[in-house]
């Protein structure tokens, strides 16, 4: 049954994942382009480097979210255009076939994860850094996997319900940050007291204080001393 729902699976998401593997293993190389032996000049500052190498470092929770969040809508997708009649018509019980599902979303979360830490070595060999300056591709893609399954954990929880409620939560969690970015650009202007709110950084920091979603906080860089 395992193996089945892994197919399935497969065949929901291979269209969209096979994108996500190339997305997971060229960001590493596109974040240290210009640096060494990858066809760029060197740069002799360590400053530098480290500028150039936190320009990138929002994009790497970004994807990591996206691999978890559509690993996770992906993995009932079919329940929810049936009805959740297959499921019924099967002699298991709900609990045992939801961590099969779950499960196969993990297995396959693992490739984008394994093209992560590929691209992440080459990137590291292929990168020329000044001393004082070493390059962490193992702590990064842990850092990438445990992201991919915070995210992954979090949506699938709730697609298990019903795809009006899941949507009705992301596009909520998502208007919240585009407001509230809002409110200190635009705001701001206006009202003296808006430019001082920083909405969407508060909240930030307050996932990140404590729980499992501190893995999106902290240092996400290749590159460090």
């Amino acid at each position: 049954m395992y193996r089945s729902m892994l197919f399935l699976h497969w065949k929901q998401i291979r269209v969209v994942l096979i994108p996500l593997v190339i997305a997971a293993f060229g960001l590493p190389l596109l974040s240290v382009q210009g640096m060494g032996n990858l066809g760029g000049a060197i740069t002799l500052e360590p400053v530098a480097v480290l500028h150039a190498a936190q320009g990138w470092l929002t994009l790497y929770p970004i994807l990591a979210a996206a691999v978890g969040i559509i690993l996770a809508l992906s993995a009932w997708n079919w329940d929810h255009q049936l009805n959740h009649v297959y499921a019924l018509s099967l002699p298991v019980s709900r609990s045992r076939y939801a961590m099969g599902k779950m499960g196969g979303g993990a297995v396959l979360a693992l490739l984008p994860v394994g093209a992560f830490w590929v691209g992440a070595l080459v990137a590291s060999a292929a990168v020329h850094l000044p001393a004082g300056l070493h390059t962490y591709p193992n702590g990064l893609t842990l850092r990438f996997l445990l992201a991919v399954m915070v995210s992954y954990a979090t949506v699938f929880a709730l697609a298990a319900g019903t795809i009006r409620t899941t949507v009705i939560v992301l596009s909520a969690v998502f208007l919240y940050f585009v407001v509230g970015g809002a409110v200190e650009s635009y705001l701001g202007v206006f009202f003296p007291f808006f430019q001082h709110t920083d909405v969407v950084g508060n909240t930030l920091t307050f996932l990140g204080s404590f729980g499992p979603f501190t893995v999106f906080a902290g240092s996400w860089m290749l590159i460090d001393v």
